[in-house]
Order: C-alpha cells, then sequence, then structure tokens
C-alpha cells in the first residue's frame, strides 16, 4: 500500500513540475501562427467516387480529387473488375473550404440504385440517398461524410447435418457478398480562389467602312469623273412632240 501512495505521490509531483515548467516555457515564447504546411493539410478538400469490397474489390475509392486551394474536378464512370458494380454520372468537385461529390446511379447485378450527393462547405457536410433498396440490395446512411452505403447479401444453406444427413435447421443463413460505399466527401474551411486567367479579348478593329446601299453608286473607270445623265437612269425622258397626223387626246 505504501508503495503505491509513493508511486501516486511521484506521478503527482511530476505532473507539477511538468504542469510548471510548460506554464514557464508558455509566458517566455511568443505566440507564433501555425506552420504553412499544417494549414494547407488542415484545409484539404477531398471528393470520392465509390469503393467496392467483399465478393468485388475497388480500392483505394475512384474516382477521387483532393485540393486545398483552386477547385479541381474529375467525372465519369467506373466498374468493379468483373463489371458487377457500374457507377455512371459521377461529378466530382474539391477546392478549399468546398467538396462535392455526385453519383446519379450504381447498378449492382441487376439492380440500379441514385442518385447520390455529399456535399462539404468549410466543415459542414450533408447527404442524399435513396431511401431503400430492392430485394436483397440494401442502402443505408453512410455517415462520416459518405452519402450511402449499398449492401447485397446472399443466403447459404446451412453446413451441418445429423447423423441420417439431413440438415440440422433449415432456416438459411445470410451473408453479406458486396459493400459499396457512394459518394464521399471531407473539407476544411476556407475559400476557393477565382479561376486564374481572363477571356480572351478581340483585339482586331472594328470596321469602319459602311457598304453602300445597293444602286447607290457604280463602279467608275480610273481617270473619268462621274458627271449627271452619264448612267441610263439618271436621264430624264424627252418630251414628245406633237407630229402631223396626230390628234390630241383631251378631256
Amino acid at each position: 500500500m505504501n508503495t503505491t501512495r509513493s508511486a501516486l505521490a511521484a506521478a503527482g509531483a511530476g505532473a507539477l513540475l511538468i504542469g510548471t515548467l510548460t506554464t514557464f516555457a508558455s509566458s517566455c515564447t511568443p505566440a507564433t501562427a501555425a506552420p504553412p504546411a499544417l494549414a494547407a493539410a488542415a484545409a484539404t478538400s477531398t471528393a470520392t467516387g465509390i469503393s467496392v469490397s467483399g465478393g468485388e474489390t475497388l480500392k483505394p475509392a475512384r474516382p477521387s480529387v483532393s485540393s486545398s486551394g483552386a477547385i479541381t474536378s474529375a467525372g465519369g464512370s467506373v466498374s468493379s473488375p468483373s463489371g458487377a458494380v457500374v457507377a455512371n454520372g459521377i461529378s466530382l468537385q474539391a477546392g478549399a473550404g468546398f467538396a462535392e461529390a455526385r453519383v446519379a446511379s450504381v447498378r449492382v447485378g441487376g439492380t440500379t440504385v441514385g442518385p447520390f450527393t455529399a456535399t462539404c462547405r468549410n466543415g459542414a457536410i450533408t447527404t442524399s440517398a435513396p431511401k431503400s433498396g430492392s430485394g436483397n440490395l440494401k442502402v443505408s446512411p453512410g455517415g462520416h461524410g459518405t452519402a450511402g452505403v449499398i449492401t447485397v447479401t446472399t443466403s447459404t444453406a446451412p453446413a451441418r447435418t445429423n447423423e441420417s444427413g439431413a440438415p440440422t435447421s433449415s432456416k438459411p443463413t445470410a451473408a453479406t457478398a458486396i459493400t459499396v460505399t457512394v459518394a464521399t466527401v471531407s473539407c476544411g474551411t476556407g475559400t476557393p480562389p477565382p479561376p486564374t486567367g481572363n477571356p480572351p479579348t478581340d483585339t482586331h478593329p472594328a470596321p469602319t467602312h459602311k457598304p453602300g446601299t445597293p444602286g447607290s453608286s457604280r463602279p467608275g473607270v480610273p481617270g473619268q469623273r462621274h458627271q449627271q445623265g452619264d448612267n441610263p437612269s439618271d436621264r430624264t425622258a424627252p418630251k414628245p412632240q406633237p407630229k402631223p397626223g396626230h390628234v390630241a387626246v383631251t378631256g
């Protein structure tokens, strides 16, 4: 008993001494900001499509993006090695303080479910996924930034038999065959910088010549000036002169 008390007393004294030294060191050391590397790591955002485990394996999750600054994106479709699991309409984005993963649909065997969405803004995560599955396929909330988890179970006949060879139980057992993790995000805090570069501008000057209306002018011959009456359309018809035999029309 005395040994235990001595050990506890020594531990308490050591803790008190360490606390005193830590307080003294803190009072003498000026406060400094976190190293840039650590700050960048804390603000890194990630977004992934799907990962598969069990009878099918697809690890790490694909596709995936990560960024602690400007927004990066990826997307498309992905499938497991045998093609038993196929995810379509994947859209991923990640930047400082922001991450988003969208998966339009996931087909497992002959059953398709979707869509799945996970969004992270300044550390706050929201998710959306189908409420349930079909048959032996079940969809449940993922948690930890995952929109949903798809599980497919299979029924297995009992292996135990009695002395006559009959099974000891007629109730089959269920086993998880495939697990699919869909749309996962994580993010820190921050604001993505605006896109770099300016849209291209047209450097060609605007045309100053305005085309005339049709028939307003006609090309001239070099060295020759255009005068009134040169154009047949500019000439005035001559006044008719009466001739013998013509009868004037009146009234």
